[in-house]
């Protein structure tokens, strides 16, 4: 008799345990990490290449229904001209340090359409090899570039009130700088909330 007592009791207080630390674990406040991959074409006066890019970021929103956000971030990216026939071989990488700003556009639901726009410096540095058709470069260099520009980009961004996850799906962002520097991206994105 006392052991069916106690159990019950174990297995209520456990339930309630449970149902309360599940519901504190939905409650996730306004910042969160940015994190994202994708593909992405560089051109400018000296280099071009595809290759992947990796994005992570730190993420603030602001407003009432939180459709305003800051974002900080690092993308960092691997470039060659492997698909590409009419240029020299090229390997080198990218660091760009942005600043964005986001906004939904239209919200229905957790679904909304986003811009972002921003502000980026960009390092890129490798190896310009040699061949080309119009170039028909016999010699290799290293070399070192400094950028910076603004962005723009539009997205879709899905944000789950319960969940701790958010995604993004960035079908275009371009950054446009100096020295004819341009880069545009697609990318897929997650967000990974705070808890409070």
């Amino acid at each position: 008799m006392f052991n069916k007592k106690l159990i019950r009791f174990v297995l209520i207080f456990s339930l309630i345990s449970i149902t309360k630390s599940y519901s504190q674990e939905n409650i996730f406040n306004r910042s969160s990490i940015k994190t994202g991959i994708g593909i992405g074409y560089n051109d400018s006066k000296e280099e071009n290449g595809l290759g992947l890019i990796y994005n992570l970021g730190y993420q603030k929103s602001f407003g009432v229904k939180e459709r305003f956000r800051i974002n900080p971030n690092l993308i960092i990216g691997g470039f060659s001209t492997n698909l590409i026939t009419d240029t020299r071989d090229q390997f080198y990488r990218i660091t760009s340090l942005q600043m964005n700003v986001s906004y939904d556009v239209v919200r229905y639901n957790s679904i909304s359409l986003l811009l972002c726009t921003g502000v980026f410096g960009n390092y890129s540095r490798g190896l310009l090899g040699t061949g080309g058709e119009l170039q028909n470069n016999q010699n290799s260099e290293y070399f070192q570039k400094f950028y910076f520009g603004g962005s723009l980009g539009i997205g879709l961004r899905i944000n789950p009130i319960k969940s701790r996850i958010a995604y993004e799906i960035k079908p275009f962002t371009i950054q446009l700088g100096n020295k004819g520097f341009s880069l545009g991206y697609i990318m897929m994105g997650l967000d990974i909330k705070f808890k409070n």
